[in-house]
């Protein structure tokens, strides 16, 4: 049995003849001579990892032993790419020849890599029933999909007709959803505004108490649209770091329920609290370079066995991260990352450190003086070019500048500097306003005091 292997779209049938002679491009070429039609034997799919071999096959259209032609192969493939689950798709075919020919066709398709998690909310469904609606009335479904129009909308018309068995008017609505920073993600909800938090009341809490947690909670919950994501970054942001505080670091909530409020058009949120045991610190550990190890030993705050504090543990990484910047580590970055350990009841705590490179001071840039006095400050600022930046200079030396009274009536002073990520170099910037030297001063008052006897047109008031 003889194949013959076609690959893309078409394959051309040449006619024999004899050489062109020069003059044969003038000649109109043959016609193409399209395959036959025949009978497809098989169907494979290459290159498909998040949707199976088999529903593919199912989407394209094609099944075993049906009439079969090029034209139909091509419409399969125009079918796949519609979905706009493939970025490409490809395809080649063998088939036999004679009368009846067998075709076996080859799919190589690219599946779309940006993809997305769903979320579910104020749909009347659980997450698991508004998965289970989708699976049942979506062709090739998955956990994860594209953000394309032509995806979105299949999904949207599924779980519009799942919901509108318990509200016949809700429509469904899609959006990528940016709630959680962090991890973006496919967003169906009705397309009515999402209520506003008008209220948070709080239960169970013992550890804390309601009006130190509410006071932390109401600063960020009320009036924001609610959603369930932005409702649990709301609870960890401001009840966790309270409990943390204390040595509760397994603070959970176990029930979270939300009702219309009867004051105004928002929606009361119920949030029962669950302690949980009071925590140790564990073992304490630090990846990386750039600190001082005898420094640390001497400054660290807490220790194992300790009541664990999570807000000293941040504490305690600020100042770290500040002793980093003193020594012109601007980029420095350390990321504590905590390991609980329920049986023990212990918080393992580890700081991850890196240093970055080291900034040097370049240049000093003196703005709102004039030529007199500006050169006194560039003589007493302390800083030599090529040594390491410390942030905190610069408004040291302003205020060392006021006490000592270099300036009279001096005003507004700050300062700030530019760093080169590429030369690690750095320009302080130093603004004066309203001030003038001693030297100045005096010479200024001098020349006041000659005008007033000269003219005899001076005021005392």
């Amino acid at each position: 049995m003889r194949w013959i292997v076609c690959a893309a779209l078409v394959c051309s049938f040449g006619l024999p003849g004899a050489a062109q002679s020069p003059d044969a491009t003038e000649q109109k070429a043959p016609p193409k001579r399209e395959p036959p039609p025949g009978t497809l034997h098989s169907v494979v799919v290459k290159g498909n990892q998040l949707y199976s071999s088999a529903e593919i096959v199912k989407e394209s259209g094609l099944k075993p032993e049906q009439h079969i032609s090029v034209a139909a192969i091509e419409a399969a493939r125009k079918k796949l790419q519609y979905t706009e689950l493939f970025n490409d798709i490809a395809y080649e075919y063998r088939f036999t020849s004679g009368t009846a020919p067998a075709y076996d066709v080859t799919f190589q398709v690219a599946e779309n890599q940006q993809l997305f998690p769903m979320r579910f909310e104020r749909l009347g469904l659980t997450p698991d029933a508004a998965r289970a609606c989708l699976k049942d009335h979506v062709d090739l479904y998955s956990d994860r999909i594209p953000g394309t129009q032509g995806v979105l909308k299949r999904y949207t018309a599924a779980l519009q007709d799942c919901a509108r068995a318990t509200n016949p008017k809700m429509k469904v609505h899609a959006v990528i959803s940016n709630d959680d920073p962090q991890q973006l993600a496919v967003l169906f909800t009705p397309e009515t505004p999402a209520p506003t938090i008008s209220q948070v009341i709080v239960s169970g809490n013992q550890a804390v108490d309601t009006g130190t947690i509410l006071r932390a909670v109401n600063d960020v919950a009320i009036g924001v649209p609610l959603s369930d994501e932005r409702l649990k970054r709301i609870l960890d942001g401001a009840i966790r770091p309270l409990y943390a505080a204390k040595g509760y670091a397994a603070v959970s909530f176990p029930k979270v329920e939300t009702e219309p409020s009867k004051d105004n058009l928002g929606v009361v949120v119920k949030v029962q609290i669950a302690d949980g045991p009071a925590f140790k610190f564990g073992t304490i550990r630090f990846r990386g370079t750039g600190l001082d190890e005898d420094e640390v030993r001497s400054t660290i705050p807490f220790k194992p066995g300790q009541p664990y504090n999570g807000q000293q543990v941040d504490t305690f990484r600020l100042a770290m991260l500040h002793s980093l910047r003193r020594r012109g580590m601007l980029d420095a970055s350390i990321v504590p990352q905590t390991d609980t350990d329920d049986s023990k009841r212990t918080v393992n705590v580890t700081f991850s450190v890196t240093p970055g490179e080291v900034y040097n001071f370049a240049k000093l840039d003196v703005q709102g003086l004039d030529i007199t006095t500006q050169p006194v400050i560039e003589k007493l600022w302390g800083e030599k070019p090529g040594h390491p930046f410390n942030p905190d200079y610069p408004d040291f030396f302003l205020k060392r500048i006021e006490e000592q009274g270099i300036f009279d009536n001096l005003g507004d002073t700050h300062s700030d500097f530019t760093s080169d990520p590429t030369t690690h170099n750095v320009t302080v910037h130093l603004y004066f306003k309203g001030g003038e030297s001693a030297q100045t001063h005096a010479k200024r008052k001098k020349e006041e005091d000659e005008k007033k006897t000269s003219d005899g047109t001076w005021s005392p008031y």
